[in-house]
């Protein structure tokens, strides 16, 4: 019966939309021109050099985003080359097959090239119909359709950096390679670095939609629905001459969606003006070539929304492939081509017995089954048995004007609970919160975009549950990455300074800032005196952490001090302001924010304009102290949460802006780094470049800061890292 309901159990949540209005921050923030923002900044000091250590981003998120901002932007001949065949056929009104053979170079974060094989196959069922005839519209229009889909992926590392040097291997046809059959001999075979994979897709799904056109030019559409989907999968790794990794994962995920879309009509090929012949050939060209100029030339707007629950289930194997035993079983287990995903899933069934409110004994008895089961199929023992449980929601916005500018945003919340054998049920709770924005501009078909900026910002927040049941204090994480394509040196600078601006204030509890602990800009990316340079690209991964007892004494902080760090922060905004008033600062017991505004207005006395600011300075001055009262009361939120589960939550959603104070990500770090000790701190900044300047060096490099120079950035976040990363789903260059 548990199983039943498990299966069938299914909640929609309502969407929680408000806007509090404008921050004290954003009012000060836009109350600065722009032009003097610069001269605002707190006087240099002498940049101490940071510590380098590896020349990889910790975590593979960063490998996972770099190669989507590698995609789509002006592509050289030799990086383009891609072959893609891909044919679907009806064979009946409700039911279709289809397949594809795709070739290509990619390249990873190192620059090394690697070449890529895809086979798919494809089988849809479908049945629609039109349920409501609406006058000048299209209809309400509802469906029902499942899609079986099974792909081999191998992932071959080459030996080179440089896209036209790997060519002719790319050319080479006839060594196509493909996983079945995955005998023990090809196994053997396999080269360092090489990855092989079978995923399939089992995905049932119900969606209903309206929509109407307008005089042929525009086309509206509002639709929504639900997928249930089954993910198996199985990978191989070689890690090294005598390590290879099998991963088999199940994911199981029931997902809600609504939106709404605005957009051009397409032009048909026929006025194009393409190849007048009637053949496949020309057929196909021209529905390739104008599918790719109307997906650039198109006006777009669109909106949505979804939620999402699931529970993923991992296991892990490292084989030896010199042993012939061992290759030998993973063979025997292997026969049958995807009959292993069938043997998987079966693995599964009982996964579904426990949930994300259930304790860590009754989660560790059903991976130990689950654990035991997957010993007998492979004859090892696996080295890695785990579970995730999620759920989240998120919100995107896709705008496209034709040619000038695609731009992208969305914001996703989400919770992981994450569970192994090997830590006798230990449990991982995290809740993330992350914003992604894309922009693309002058975007020409087949050619990609010319101009390019991606950021990706992400808080986590993190408890451990012991097998006891009892969370330990959370600890918090932030990391961001962006990357931008021909842009001037200056914006390279300013992307470190996104870095910069939140390590200098490290501990500083409102006195000022240090930049002994920050990225020498300058040097990485050095001025030509007026003249702008123009970099192929530069792509930046900054991470933080504040390990538990950091954070405790942040929630714990004196008020003073939080009066103090904020005011410290905004005076990046109004420094002449805050550097006349800031004494005049005072704080009760209940948080009550006070200054003697006769004393203020005496002191900051004249004009809106000698103050850059359209306000009046005092003005000013109330909103300083109203924004350091609401800082305080979104602290005291987080540390009164009832309950360890409701503090987590509250400290996600307030790290990013919801709050009172309407701070968010860097500026909301900008405060509480100050509230606690640089031990309790660790950071890391890594840089990419593709610079294409002549005199200049590229950098791929990972500088560390702070207490990692004892107790490495890597060694506090390992487990977490490498939890989210074996359930995460894999890119194309990674497992």
């Amino acid at each position: 019966m548990k199983r039943v309901i498990c299966a069938a159990a299914a909640v929609i949540l309502g969407v929680n939309v408000s806007y509090a209005g404008e921050s004290a921050l954003e009012a000060l923030r836009g109350s600065v021109p722009s032009s003097v923002l610069s001269e605002m900044a707190p006087a240099p000091e002498p940049a101490k050099a940071p510590v380098i250590s590896t020349e990889t981003p910790t975590g593979s998120d960063f490998g996972r985003w770099f190669e989507k901002f590698k995609e789509g932007t002006e592509n050289s001949i030799c990086k383009a080359a891609q072959l893609k065949l891909n044919q679907n056929a009806r064979l009946v009104s409700v039911l279709g097959v289809g397949g594809g053979f795709g070739r290509s170079l990619k390249q990873f974060p190192n620059r090394q090239i690697a070449l890529v094989d895809e086979v798919a196959l494809r089988l849809s069922l479908t049945a629609d119909n039109q349920i409501l005839p609406l006058p000048s519209v299209n209809g309400l229009g509802v469906s029902i359709s499942g899609q079986l889909e099974g792909k081999s992926q191998v992932v071959r590392p080459l030996g080179s950096t440089r896209y036209c040097d790997e060519l002719g291997t790319w050319a080479k046809l006839y060594d196509v390679k493909v996983v079945m059959p995955a005998s023990s001999e090809r196994i053997a075979k396999m080269d360092i670095g090489e990855i092989w994979k079978l995923p399939l897709s089992m995905k049932l799904a119900f969606n209903a939609g309206i929509g109407a056109s307008y005089s042929e030019l525009v086309n509206v559409s509002v639709s929504a629905g639900a997928a249930h989907e089954r993910r198996p999968s199985v990978t191989l790794y070689r890690m090294s001459e005598d390590k290879l990794r099998l991963r088999l994962r199940l994911d199981r995920v029931t997902v809600f969606s609504a939106g709404a879309s605005i957009r051009s009509a397409e032009i048909p090929m026929s006025d194009l003006g393409f190849w007048e012949a009637d053949n496949i050939l020309a057929n196909f060209v021209n529905k390739t070539v104008a599918s790719e100029i109307n997906k650039f030339i198109s006006f777009q707007l669109s909106v949505g929304h979804s939620r999402n629950f699931g529970k993923k289930l991992l296991l892990e194997f490292v084989l030896n492939p010199k042993d012939p035993q061992q290759m030998e079983a993973l063979e025997k287990f292997l026969q049958g081509n995807f009959g292993v995903i069938k043997r998987f899933v079966e693995l599964g069934i009982p996964f579904c017995d426990f949930s994300a409110s259930d304790n860590s004994v009754d989660g560790l008895g059903e991976l130990s089954g689950i654990s035991e089961q997957a010993l007998q199929g492979i004859g090892s023992k696996p080295t890695f048995a785990g579970s995730d449980i999620y759920s989240g929601h998120a919100n995107s916005l896709h705008f496209q004007v034709p040619v000038i500018n695609t731009h992208d945003v969305s914001w996703s919340a989400s919770y992981n609970r994450y569970q192994s054998v090997e830590k006798n049920g230990e449990t991982l709770h995290v809740q993330e919160r992350r914003r992604t924005s894309n922009s693309k501009t002058l975007s020409v078909p087949f050619m990609g975009a010319n101009v390019k900026h991606n950021s990706e910002r992400t808080f986590y927040v993190v408890n451990r549950e012991g097998a006891d049941g009892k969370a330990a204090q959370p600890a918090l994480m932030y990391q961001q990455s962006e990357g931008i394509v021909k842009h001037t040196d200056g914006s390279a600078r300013d992307l470190v300074e996104r870095a910069n601006g939140v390590l200098r204030y490290v501990g500083r509890k409102g006195d000022g800032v240090n930049n002994e602990e920050t990225l020498p800009k300058n040097e990485l990316f050095p001025s030509s005196g007026g003249t702008f340079k123009t970099y192929k690209s530069v792509v930046m991964n900054f991470s933080l952490l504040i390990n538990a007892r950091g954070l405790q004494e942040i929630l714990l902080a004196p008020l003073q001090t939080i009066v103090k760090a904020y005011l410290n922060m905004m005076r990046e905004f109004v420094p002449a302001i805050v550097d006349k008033v800031a004494d005049l600062f005072s704080v009760n017991a209940a948080g009550k924010v006070t200054y003697d505004r006769r004393e203020a207005e005496r002191r900051v006395g004249g004009t809106a304009a000698d103050h850059q600011d359209p306000q009046k300075p005092i003005d000013t001055v109330r909103s300083l102290a109203l924004g350091a009262e609401e800082v305080i009361k979104d602290i005291a939120a987080a540390r009164n949460a009832p309950g360890w589960k409701e503090q987590s939550a509250t400290l996600a959603a307030i790290s990013t802006g919801k709050s009172r104070s309407g701070l968010e990500y860097e500026d909301f770090l900008k405060v509480i780094v100050q509230l606690t000790d640089p031990m309790n701190v660790s950071a890391q900044v890594y840089l990419n470049t593709d610079k294409k300047v002549k005199g200049e060096q590229d950098i791929a490099q990972t500088y560390q800061f702070f207490n990692n120079r004892s107790d490495s950035f890597d060694a506090n976040i390992a487990e977490v890292n490498q939890m989210r990363d074996r359930f995460a789903e894999p890119a194309t260059l990674t497992d």
